[in-house]
């Protein structure tokens, strides 16, 4: 029996000792980074695998190659390690727009005329429906008919997403109206046949009711989808090759109330409380705030290796008497500048979309892959955040902040 137990007893320590090496096992792989470095505007390009520095946790990492690249070539390489780069691009341009910009001619024009190379793919996403350029399309069809199509495409879909839109922003100025009415005089507030399906007879607590509710909806239809940005991030990830995204934000505003109104409301209603509610309900409506993770949105499209840039497009409020017209861009700007910044994208910020994208698709051009294998790499699903920068403190270096070591 003795004899029995003791093989039995060696080979549980020899099972536990090997279920612990499995589980602390180490693992090799690569790391592939794109970096572009600037000294003021102009891309600096030469610049040797010494003169970067790399850190993986803020741990100092060996760069094994580093190769120059221009559009679809490598221009030069140097490689303690050899690798593959892949330099087949992709690029996607999304719009969330309310407003049809006719710069975007322009930039379509320079898309097709000056971007575009054979096997690069072209995806867009309009505030209607997504949209993948063919491979055969753009093997047969003329620049000029390819850009025209696409132009269509976003003026039909821009019109389309754009109607109920406008639509909630029609209503929210008649209920505003038929709001600022009430200060006037007492009683119920009609306005006649104009705004009678939206304002006609109903009591100043139905309006500010229905002004909130429309406001919601409002914000439902621009809010920002982060399930849709994270399946996004996950689908580009599995494409190998550079990924730019050009992002067109278009500055929005919301109608509100305006301060000596409200003041008015509240003045006039004293023995009303639940004016005074509704009063007090549209005071914290409109504190809104982001309602996504940045943070998670920022490391997903780090993790996924696209360029994001931001082209934000200025618009002038309207002038509506009653109306406030507040800019309500604020937090999308400062977040979707966080996702430009972790993935080494740009931020550009005009009233030309074309000029704006025409200078975030030639920066896009060129940049330097550096390759490295992280020391004691670990695969536990944790980001990994990663530093790159020259040993001249002078030059801007931009890169995607890091990866999941899934």
């Amino acid at each position: 029996m003795k004899k029995f137990i003791f093989p039995l007893a060696l080979l549980l320590l020899s099972f536990c000792l090997f279920s612990q090496i499995e589980k602390h096992e180490v693992l090799v792989t690569n790391v592939v980074v794109p970096v572009r470095v600037f000294e003021g505007e102009r891309f600096v390009d030469h610049l040797t695998i010494e003169d970067f520095e790399l850190f993986e946790n803020y741990e100092h990492q060996k760069i094994e190659a580093l190769y120059l690249i221009r559009k679809t070539n490598i221009e030069r390489e140097e490689a303690l390690k050899r690798f593959n780069p892949a330099l087949t691009r992709h690029f996607y341009l999304i719009f969330q727009i309310t407003d049809y910009n006719p710069k975007f001619a322009e930039a379509s024009g320079h898309l097709f005329n000056q971007v575009l190379l054979p096997g690069d793919t072209l995806t867009i996403m309009t505030p209607m429906d997504t949209y993948a350029l063919s491979k055969k399309a753009l093997e047969t069809k003329s620049k000029e008919r390819l850009s025209s199509e696409l132009l269509s495409i976003l003026r039909k879909d821009t019109k389309m997403g754009a109607a109920n839109y406008r639509s909630l922003m029609n209503d929210l100025r008649r209920l505003v109206r038929s709001i600022s009415a009430s200060t006037q005089g007492a009683g119920t507030v009609n306005l006649g046949f104009e705004s009678e399906s939206i304002t006609g007879g109903f009591d100043l607590e139905t309006l500010l009711q229905r002004y909130q509710e429309t406001l919601l909806k409002m914000e439902q239809l621009r809010l920002v989808d982060e399930t849709k940005f994270i399946r996004f991030a996950a689908q580009v990830k599995k494409q190998t090759g550079p990924k730019n995204v050009y992002f067109f934000y278009q500055r929005e505003f919301r109608p509100e109330i305006t301060s000596d109104i409200l003041t008015k409301l509240t003045s006039l209603n004293q023995d009303k409380p639940e004016i005074i509610g509704e009063v007090q309900n549209l005071f914290q409506l409109y504190r809104r705030s982001v309602s996504f993770d940045v943070n998670k949105i920022t490391t997903a499209f780090a993790d996924s290796s696209l360029s994001f840039n931001l082209i934000f497009m200025h618009k002038e409020p309207e002038n509506v008497s009653g109306i406030r017209m507040r800019e309500q861009s604020e937090d999308m700007f400062s977040a979707f500048s966080q996702v430009a910044k972790a993935t080494g994208g740009i931020i550009d910020s005009s009233q030309n979309p074309s000029y704006a994208f025409k200078n975030a698709a030639a920066i896009s051009e060129s940049y330097y892959l550096l390759y490295y294998s992280p020391k004691n790499y670990i695969k536990d699903g944790k980001f990994k955040t990663i530093t790159v920068r020259t040993k001249n403190l002078d030059y801007k270096v931009t890169h995607r902040k890091g990866y999941y070591s899934n």
